[in-house]
């Protein structure tokens, strides 16, 4: 309560020092802000406030009510125009009201009064407030998000180690028993490097101490290990050789506290580990498995003894036990290799194929019904698969193929936590967003492919394969007539096109954010903060390839296939564009490791600031300037004055951005309010006035977003990995999911996943590849665009006569 308390008052003065430098001739002139760039940012900064009850949640939606702009035709009258605008901000406010206000009070009066009563807000939290919500909001075959990595193949071409078929599965089958039996052990890895350096950073807090201490997690992220190095003790494994590093680590800050912080954070971080641990262990336990139903899913736990590791081969499914018989030791590698050999080596399969991918893409309220209609010996085998957190599918799939195809292949029932499938180039890591968000999901991808690569170069020093002791413990499936009816009856999840791009230079947006720091210290904008700026700018000026136009139009010609055609080309009509709402994952688990994500709902506020048009005419009196031969000075006072608007309006952005971000940090975003308000519910009533936001577009861009932008940032130097896919919650608004990684080599890799409507028309007559290739132009037009738009940025930065630039800014092209 002190920290929002304390947060407010920070907000009510950053708004008075923006408004007094504004009125400030001369600090104007040194900080080059004009005065509407400070009076528009601070409005929008006072905007952006923690919604730490339901007063001040409904107080700043209704301050970020969208501002519609309807293009018309320039013959409109401006009265027409007003009336307009008019019309639609009383019309959002009417919905918001009603749908939004109304029930929001009523929620806050209702938990008063249970506060009064002595219930607690954060007692319907226990797991925090994203575990709660992914639980129901996550649960569909959309919402896993992906990664690759390329390690393990890259290692054994790298030493030109001949790995058999055999032994190939193998090694990924002992990561995999490896990884659930010490999955307890990295979990408290990442608890401990998460706690004992943010109770180290407040501790240090106040003290002389505290800008030493205040990166020390951001410092440890550059040393982490993902793999055990040459210093490793004999049969340390890399848990513990993982803890024994970050051991080292901490000890080395704590030298430089005196004695009585050393023994405050100790006492502290003891006090932690006994009250918050053993619940974190608990929530995020890779030993369980999701059970269905109307609302949510629920994690019921596996015993250890009883979890194996799914095999899937040849669309047959295999299950190996991950302890040694009767016992809780890990299986036995020689145990293992034998039974990977039964499964490659038969003459004779010994189940049947099986499809479970209308299972795995059914909606999950829909599964208990459809549970009913099963048989009971068929629930019977189909319920062994629960015993599995993990499945390997040994069907190879080409390379070549976006993410979001690769995945489209056998993988389970959906109840479980994690598939991994194989390129025979790569591995791909299919993952619930339930057990795993996204920096969680990239690091165990990468810890997994060196174990399975350290497996694999041990192996390969192994004599020839003993027969198996026994088979591998195989599914044997056959669905009636009447049980595949039920399948194809049941509900399915929307169709999606993807796409991905590599084309994006990175160097030149380092090098951008470099010229931006001499040209102002002002200009704070992140590369993730450029990313999200230029899509919104994207969303106003794309226009798709006029090829692919008349392809839509041809098809209007056909009765089948018009209606298909009619959606697309109305979501390529870019005057009904609309500036998108992005739901974009903050880190929260520096604070507490339980809370994992606060999701943070931004629009980059580009009508505001007046971005679009600044930029047009920023350029445009550049190359008037440029051209000029005549009265060139008249000229550059005029690119001089929009210059330094336009860059004004920039570190606006970085601003608002920034302020957003730390909203979100602690956990008082508006996405995280409107969860709040759920608390102390009936589950039915809960998820009922969780659907009303996707209802109406103007809840839905204050709540939850039209897209997913999630950036998992530049991996470690060391790091194999090489794409990331985002995950779309199970919203029907949400249409767009954007995944960027950067990998070690510093490639910047998007990929998009489309959820628009067109895309489910166009599948179902049969032109999912026209859905494909839109979604393709359209991310290729924003790589190029902001590829374009850094270039112009350059250009409008270093256009300046008082500006001298350092020799790396040779970095930028022309």
């Amino acid at each position: 309560m002190e920290v929002r308390k304390n947060y407010s008052h920070a907000t009510e003065r950053t708004v008075d020092e923006l408004r007094t430098i504004a009125h400030s001739l001369d600090m104007r002139e040194l900080s080059e802000i004009s005065l509407p760039q400070i009076e528009a940012v601070a409005e929008l900064v006072r905007k952006i406030s923690p919604t730490s009850d339901a007063r001040s949640l409904i107080r700043s939606g209704l301050g970020r009510l969208p501002q519609r702009r309807p293009t018309l035709p320039t013959s409109t009258t401006s009265d027409l125009q007003l009336w307009l605008q008019n019309l639609d901000r009383l019309l959002d406010k009417a919905v918001y009201g009603t749908f939004f206000v109304a029930p929001a009070t009523v929620l806050w009066g209702y938990q008063h009064l249970l506060k009064l009563l002595g219930r607690q807000l954060e007692d319907a939290f226990p797991e925090g407030y994203w575990q709660f919500y992914v639980n129901y909001a996550l649960r569909e075959d959309t919402a896993r998000h992906a990664h690759e990595t390329h390690g393990f193949d890259t290692i054994l071409k790298r030493h030109n180690l001949q790995l058999s078929a055999v032994d190939r599965l193998t090694a990924w089958l002992m990561a995999g028993i490896y990884g659930i039996h010490t999955y307890d052990k990295l979990l408290q890895n990442e608890w401990r490097e998460r706690v004992y350096t943010s109770t180290l950073r407040n501790i240090a807090s106040g003290t002389p101490y505290a800008g030493r201490m205040s990166a020390l997690y951001r410092h440890w992220e550059r040393e982490r290990p993902y793999r055990r190095g040459p210093d490793v003790l004999p049969g340390q494994d890399y848990a513990a050789y993982r803890r024994a590093k970050f051991d080292a680590f901490i000890e080395n800050a704590l030298t430089h506290l005196p004695e009585e912080l050393r023994r405050s954070w100790v006492f502290a971080v003891r006090d932690a580990k006994e009250r918050e641990l053993p619940a974190y262990l608990r929530q995020m336990s890779l030993l369980s498995y999701l059970r269905s139903d109307v609302y949510g899913e629920e994690r019921l736990p596996i015993q250890l003894d009883e979890a194996h590791i799914g095999v899937i081969h040849q669309q047959r499914y295999y299950l190996i036990p991950v302890c040694q018989p009767d016992t809780l030791k890990p299986a036995d590698v020689m145990t293992v290799r034998a039974q990977a050999a039964a499964i490659l080596q038969q003459d004779k399969p010994i189940a049947p194929a099986v499809n479970l991918t209308q299972w795995a893409t059914a909606k999950r309220a829909s599964i208990p019904h459809l549970r009913h209609q099963m048989l009971p010996e068929t629930l019977a085998e189909l319920d062994t698969l629960h015993h599995a957190p993990i499945l390997l599918n040994l069907d190879q799939r080409p390379f070549y193929l976006e993410l979001a195809e690769l995945r489209q292949a056998e993988r389970g029932m959906g109840c479980h936590a994690m598939t991994i499938f194989n390129t025979g180039e790569s591995f791909i890591f299919d993952l619930s967003h339930i057990f795993f968000d996204g920096t969680w999901g990239a690091a165990l991808a990468e810890i997994m492919t060196n174990e399975a690569t350290a497996w694999a170069v041990y192996l390969n020093t192994l004599p020839n394969i003993l027969p198996p002791t026994a088979a591998p413990r195989a599914l044997h499936l056959h669905f009636t007539a009447a049980e595949q009816a039920a399948l194809n009856a049941t509900p399915a999840v929307s169709r999606e096109a993807s796409a991905e791009t590599e084309s994006i230079n990175l160097q030149n947006l380092l090098a951008l954010r470099r010229i931006f720091k001499l040209r102002n210290d002002l200009i704070q904008l992140t590369v993730n903060d450029l990313l999200v700026l230029y899509r919104a700018i994207h969303a106003f000026t794309y226009r798709p390839d006029p090829h692919l136009v008349q392809e839509l139009r041809h098809l209007l010609e056909d009765e089948r296939t018009r209606p298909a055609a009619e959606q697309a080309l109305a979501v390529l009509d870019h005057t009904h564009a609309v500036n998108p709402s992005s739901l974009i994952p903050v880190d929260a688990s520096q604070q507490d490791p339980r809370d994992r994500v606060h999701p943070m709902t931004f629009q980059v506020p580009i009508h505001e600031l007046h971005v679009l048009e600044l930029h047009e005419q920023v350029v445009s009196a550049l190359n008037h300037y440029k051209q000029a031969t005549y009265d060139r000075d008249e000229a550059y006072q005029e690119f001089d004055h929009l210059q330094r608007t336009y860059l004004a309006a920039l570190a606006g952005c970085g601003v608002v951005f920034s302020r957003a971000k730390e909203i979100a940090a602690l956990g008082e975003s508006n996405s995280v309010g409107t969860i709040k308000l759920l608390a102390h519910l009936p589950v039915p009533l809960q998820r009922l006035l969780d659907k009303i936001p996707s209802r109406f577009d103007v809840l839905n861009d204050l709540i939850k977003g039209r897209e997913v932008f999630s950036n998992i940032g530049v991996v470690a130097s060391n790091s194999s990995l090489l794409r990331f896919m985002s995950a779309k919650d199970d919203n029907e608004g949400k249409t767009l999911a954007w995944g960027v990684l950067t990998d070690a080599e510093g490639m910047m890799r998007i990929t998009l996943r489309d959820f628009r409507p067109h895309v489910q028309l166009l599948t179902a007559v049969g032109r999912a590849d026209l859905a494909t290739r839109l979604v393709q132009d359209y991310l290729n037009a924003y790589a190029s665009g902001l590829n374009d738009y850094v270039r112009d940025l350059r250009r409008v930065t270093m256009a300046s006569r008082e500006t001298r630039m350092v020799s790396d800014v040779g970095l930028l092209d022309g």
